[in-house]
């Protein structure tokens, strides 16, 4: 009923499975405990099925293999968060990776088990193994031997199997649609197929006689495991074309929201432009239209002059709102730098500025617009999550063709950075159409041969500070 190579076998899909599964799914509880009682149940539940309840009441080969999704569903909802289409992904690779792994497992045994035979025949042929007491002592040793061998090759390719799955599968918070799904599991589900199918053609009985056809067809060693390695390597490839096609899609996707900001930048340029040449022109006619009005008051009715100037100096501030409180050397990013400052002061974050447009370098102010506008979006946000002392400071400076814009904030709580881009991610809720400000601000870097840093720090006061370095090269510009 029980062998020790499947006793092994039983142990490898234990761990295996608990810990490939905890890769894809979140956890209900402490991953150690999970992986823990996760190997310990499904090694008892795998015992209980495949080896005493098999060898009184045999299942053919699809009920089983429809055990063995369905046990690991089970095993999933047991001790992770529900996520239907992550769920059928794993349960399908893996039970299509143990599967298949098993008959390039097979030929390694049969190999093993005919030279072992041969070397033993060879040394009672010799004289050196006479009685029938070492004849079984040697078997027996033979058998533990090919039983360990056997295991730790099946676990060696199983375990590159699912490594390299998990490896190339990047983007696991990637919400899978049913024909993504559908399109990821169909090569596991053909291997499954074809080792339901390989298990019914390797036992053959004749006369009522049981062989297998590694004995009448010899050349079913070299095709089966050849046509089994050939299946996990779809499957891989099935993942990793996906990834590409996620990963090709999403690149699309920032690059026309990228595109689609600058050139509606580009459309209000002209209007701002030209809105802001007539606000400072009309600025300093109304002054002067002002002072006219003063002098002539001042002239003719000097009874109401206290109230007059009230009246006057209200109409000054007035005008003053027509001008920007930012002279940062172009009208484009004093009017980014003024609608920054008011966002800031909404919530009550301190917003401090020091920035100057680089003329004399080959930099467009578009691009430049793209970085002031997303930095200091995601700093204002970041910083109003505090209590107090919340800040935002904007600071640039050239050196040499370099230019550097240099944004720095103050936050709360945890940063989690993701694996593709190495950025922080967004902490909105759907992060599908949030967290492009920094992937959009690294593309602009690195179309002018430049690129950004990010720092963490601790303040003295105990504060998280976020600090973004951009660096742009004002002489090279990519293309």
């Amino acid at each position: 009923m029980f062998s020790l190579l499947s006793i092994l076998i039983h142990i490898i899909n234990s761990i295996f499975s608990g810990i490939y599964t905890s890769q894809f799914l979140k956890e209900k509880y402490n991953r150690k405990i999970i992986i823990i009682f996760w190997t310990i149940v499904y090694f008892v539940v795998q015992v209980l099925i495949f080896d005493i309840i098999h060898s009184q009441y045999s299942f053919n080969n699809m009920t089983g293999a429809i055990i063995n999704i369905l046990l690991l569903i089970g095993m999933q909802l047991l001790f992770f968060c529900r996520d239907a289409s992550s769920q059928l992904f794993v349960c399908f690779s893996f039970a299509a990776g143990k599967e298949i792994v098993k008959y390039v497992v097979s030929v390694l045994n049969v190999v093993l088990g005919a030279l072992l035979g041969n070397w033993v025949e060879a040394f009672v042929m010799q004289g050196k193994i006479v009685t029938n007491s070492q004849v079984v002592v040697i078997s027996n040793m033979m058998v533990y031997a090919l039983s360990f061998a056997s295991a730790i090759f099946y676990a060696l390719i199983l375990g590159i199997y699912l490594l390299l799955i998990h490896k190339n599968y990047v983007r696991k918070e990637y919400p899978l649609r049913v024909q993504e799904n559908v399109f990821l599991i169909l090569p596991s589900i053909v291997a499954i197929c074809i080792s339901i199918t390989l298990k019914m053609l390797i036992v053959i009985v004749e006369n009522g006689m049981t062989t297998l056809v590694y004995d009448s067809v010899p050349e079913t060693l070299f095709w089966i495991p050849v046509i089994c390695v050939l299946l996990l390597g779809a499957v891989i490839a099935n993942v990793i074309l996906f990834q590409n096609v996620v990963q090709y899609h999403e690149e699309n996707r920032k690059r026309t929201l990228l595109e689609n900001q600058v050139l509606q930048m580009q459309k209000e340029v002209q209007e701002i432009q030209d809105i802001y040449t007539d606000m400072r022109g009309l600025r300093h006619d109304l002054r002067g239209h002002i002072n006219n009005i003063m002098q002539y008051v001042k002239k003719y009715n000097n009874a109401d002059e206290e109230e007059l100037n009230g009246y006057i100096r209200n109409m000054e501030k007035t005008v003053s709102r027509l001008d920007f409180g930012y002279q940062s050397g172009n009208p484009i990013t004093d009017i980014i730098l003024q609608q920054k400052k008011l966002d800031a002061e909404r919530v009550g974050v301190a917003f401090s500025v020091d920035f100057h447009y680089p003329k004399k370098l080959k930099i467009d102010v578009y691009d430049v617009g793209v970085i002031l506008n997303n930095a200091l979006e995601n700093a204002i946000e970041a910083a109003s999550l505090l209590e107090t002392d919340k800040y935002v400071s904007l600071q640039s400076y050239v050196k040499g063709n370099l230019f550097f814009i240099e944004v720095e904030n103050n936050f709360t709580g945890e940063l989690t950075v993701n694996k593709e881009s190495c950025l922080p991610e967004s902490r909105k809720v759907n992060k599908k159409y949030h967290g492009m400000g920094l992937i959009n601000i690294q593309r602009c870097a690195r179309k002018y041969r430049g690129d950004m840093d990010i720092v963490i720090a601790t303040s003295e006061q105990g504060q998280q500070i976020f600090n973004l370095t951009v660096m742009l090269n004002g002489k090279h510009v990519g293309a």
